[in-house]
């Protein structure tokens, strides 16, 4: 990948070190966390690069302690909405044009997707005018807080109650920031291995979707962070590029 890119999960922690689900859906069913995390896995998967607080194991503090210790170029935390409205926005930092352009088209993904409200790309300041959301504020990279849809609006929160909806959501999101931040590496290889695992994601603890094969001449689209994997330009998911088991051409 040209760019280092980390989707975080918001919420999962509380300051006291229990659990903060994040907001509630008014029945109960749903929580913010919960599902946040399952889209942003699948963001990440989509995008092959790094997943912060899946588990819920990081509080706030302690997420932007973490990437600004890292050397990542761009962040992305995920949430979901409350407050009686619809649709998807997404907050930036006060300023950024590269957080505005992804910003944008974040929620032009999200919005054409699930056919939801677009309430665009937005900028909100505290009392002392700067950023209000402190994952935006406080850390080095440019970051972005993505708010994908209402919890409290059972319309929206059906759109992403299921695997198959937050999956929609998680790409979309990596659609976009694929297509924004130009994350793609594309050349070509050859399979010199007798068979080689297609992989669901940029790793060996991925699920195998298939095989190539000795010979066959295949374009990769992406690398993860590492540069270790790549994404087949078909989509059937991601390689190993060992250089035991592949060529660059």
């Amino acid at each position: 990948m040209n760019k280092k890119i980390c989707i975080i999960v918001g919420h999962g922690k509380s300051a006291n070190g229990g659990y903060d689900s994040g907001a509630v859906s008014p029945d109960g069913r749903y929580q913010e966390f919960r599902i946040a995390k399952e889209i942003s896995k699948y963001a990440a998967d989509y995008l092959g690069c790094d997943l912060m607080n899946y588990g819920g194991n990081l509080y706030l503090t302690e997420r932007i302690a973490a990437v600004n210790k890292a050397d990542y170029d761009f962040i992305a935390e995920i949430h979901l909405n409350a407050g009686g409205g619809t649709g998807t926005e997404c907050f930036y930092y006060n300023g950024s044009p590269t957080g505005l352009k992804v910003s944008k088209s974040v929620t032009e993904e999200i919005s054409k997707e699930f056919s939801v409200r677009n309430r665009g790309a937005k900028v909100r300041l505290n009392k002392s005018g700067k950023d209000y959301f402190a994952i935006i504020r406080d850390t080095r990279p440019t970051a972005i807080l993505i708010e994908t849809v209402f919890i409290d609006n059972a319309d929206d929160v059906k759109l992403v109650s299921t695997k198959q909806g937050q999956k929609r959501c998680g790409e979309a999101i990596g659609r976009a920031i694929e297509k924004t931040l130009g994350t793609n590496e594309k050349f070509k290889v050859r399979i010199n291995a007798d068979s080689l695992y297609i992989r669901s994601g940029a790793g060996p603890d991925y699920q195998a979707v298939g095989v190539v094969k000795k010979g066959e001449i295949h374009e990769i689209i992406q690398t993860d962070s590492s540069g270790k994997w790549g994404k087949l330009a078909d989509r059937r998911g991601w390689i190993s590029l060992n250089s035991k088991y592949i060529g660059r051409i």
